[in-house]
C-alpha cells in the first residue's frame, strides 16, 4: 500500500513540476541575432527563422513564421540579415512562437 501511495505522490509532484516549468517560460521581448531564414518548398511550405537572444536566454532556436504575415516578416528578416542588424522580437522560446519582429538599426 505504501508503495502505491509513494508512486501516486511522485507522479503528482512530477506533474506539478512540469506545469511550473511551462508557466515560467512566457512570451517576452528579446534582442536577437538572425542565424538562418528559410523554409521548405515541399507540401508544408512552412518558413522558419533561427534566432539567438543576445542576452543568452536562448540560442539557435527555430521559430515558425506565421503564414498571415509571411511576406512582411520575411522582408524584415532579410533586411536584418543583409545589414548585419539585430532584431527585436517577441517570442516564446518554449512554444517556439513569434508574435512580432522589428529590424534594429545598429
Amino acid at each position: 500500500m505504501k508503495t502505491k501511495l509513494m508512486a501516486v505522490v511522485m507522479m503528482a509532484l512530477l506533474c506539478v513540476a512540469l506545469f511550473a516549468v511551462n508557466s515560467f517560460a512566457a512570451e517576452a521581448q528579446y534582442t536577437c541575432t538572425v542565424n538562418r531564414v528559410g523554409g521548405y518548398a515541399g507540401t508544408s511550405g512552412k518558413f522558419y527563422v533561427n534566432l539567438t537572444a543576445t542576452n543568452g536566454a536562448f540560442s539557435n532556436v527555430y521559430f515558425q513564421l506565421p503564414e498571415g504575415r509571411l511576406n512582411q516578416i520575411l522582408a524584415v528578416l532579410l533586411t536584418a540579415v543583409s545589414n548585419g542588424s539585430t532584431v527585436l522580437a517577441k517570442v516564446d522560446p518554449v512554444a517556439k512562437t513569434l508574435s512580432y519582429i522589428y529590424c534594429e538599426s545598429n
